[in-house]
């Protein structure tokens, strides 16, 4: 997740009566979704208001309805904005030629633990924890994860039939469907581990050995 790169004074010195004026939204709105992204990590859907929002953006109220009318507005655009970036990450992982796509497969495994372990990990696993319960009880938000999922799911899948190209594309799908639960799982479970009993670098490892399995294994 990155970290805000234009400080509160400074945002205070944007022209916060000027709210139409062309030009802020190209650098208030990146601003402004970023503050909401750490608020929903950290305090969930029920602690995620526009007005809590605006004052840590440091940014009157009406600013932030003038981009963002509506909360569910917010926090679509924010839930969108944080799943595109990891994906778009991961798919350039993907779309690596300079490496052979078993490589790629096992970068994908390295940058999913130094995302979940980084003194940021937390805030990450508990945006992901959120949305994935909030879809359970909002449309919009089921079908963005559906989607996500989707996506993440084919391009493993592409890269599975890259490394095996005997398999059947039905197979491909649903190997990569396995891996994609297992970086699910890992979300959840470095989560609710306890740091000082798990070895995770034996424990990437091994999702690496599984994982080159699954991708290799004969139909």
């Amino acid at each position: 997740m990155k970290d805000l790169t234009i400080s509160s004074a400074e945002l205070g010195k944007l022209a916060d009566d000027e709210p139409r004026r062309r030009g802020n939204r190209t650098t208030r709105v990146p601003v402004i979704i970023e503050v909401a992204i750490e608020v929903f990590a950290s305090e969930g859907n029920a602690g995620f208001t526009q007005r809590r929002i605006a004052s840590d953006a440091g940014i009157r109220l009406r600013t932030l309805q003038h981009y963002f009318s509506t909360r569910e507005e917010l926090l679509r655009a924010t839930i969108e904005a944080f799943t595109d970036r990891y994906f778009e990450h991961y798919r350039t992982i993907a779309q690596d030629k300079l490496r052979p796509p078993e490589a790629r497969l096992e970068v994908i495994v390295d940058e999913a633990f130094s995302v979940l372990t980084s003194a940021g990990g937390n805030r990450v696993s508990a945006f992901v924890l959120e949305c994935w319960s909030l879809a359970e009880h909002e449309p919009f938000l089921h079908a963005l994860m559906a989607k996500s999922t989707a996506d993440f799911q084919d391009l493993l899948a592409e890269l599975i039939a890259q490394i095996n190209p005997t398999l059947a594309s039905a197979e491909c799908t649903l190997r990569g469907a396995l891996l994609l639960s297992h970086l699910q799982g890992l979300v959840v479970f470095l989560r609710r581990s306890n740091a000082n009993t798990l070895d995770r670098d034996s424990f990437r490892h091994a999702m690496k050995v599984v994982w080159r399995a699954l991708s290799k294994a004969s139909p």
